[in-house]
């Protein structure tokens, strides 16, 4: 049985998915922008961890995310390839920081 779901509230479902279960350990906001430059300057990329495990990574050469196999397979399995550009811009806002590439590690280029 195929369902249809209008674009809007797909994207809201998944947006509501990653706040749930993939926001980082420590949070995140407008409040740490400074913080996440900074460690990006000092030490050139940042670790995002989720449930205490390495999630998603930002490398400020490039403005690259990176994406942990297990959180893109989750995610897959659950939206397929959709959730990418919808993660790419929840991440953007909550972070502060552009992203330029999408990269599944192990895998390559994705976005």
């Amino acid at each position: 049985m195929n369902v249809k779901i209008p674009k809007d509230k797909f994207e809201n479902m998944i947006i509501t998915y990653l706040v749930r279960d993939v926001e980082p350990d420590y949070s995140w906001g407008p409040e740490l922008y400074d913080f996440y430059r900074e460690d990006i300057d000092k030490y050139g990329s940042y670790n995002f961890v989720v449930n205490d495990i390495d999630s998603y990574s930002y490398v400020g050469d490039g403005k690259q995310l990176l994406i942990e196999p297990h959180l893109y397979e989750r995610l897959t399995n659950l939206f397929g390839e959709l959730w990418i550009p919808i993660f790419k811009r929840w991440f953007e806002y909550n972070s502060g920081l552009e992203v330029d590439d999408v990269f599944i590690l192990g895998d390559g280029f994705l976005v």
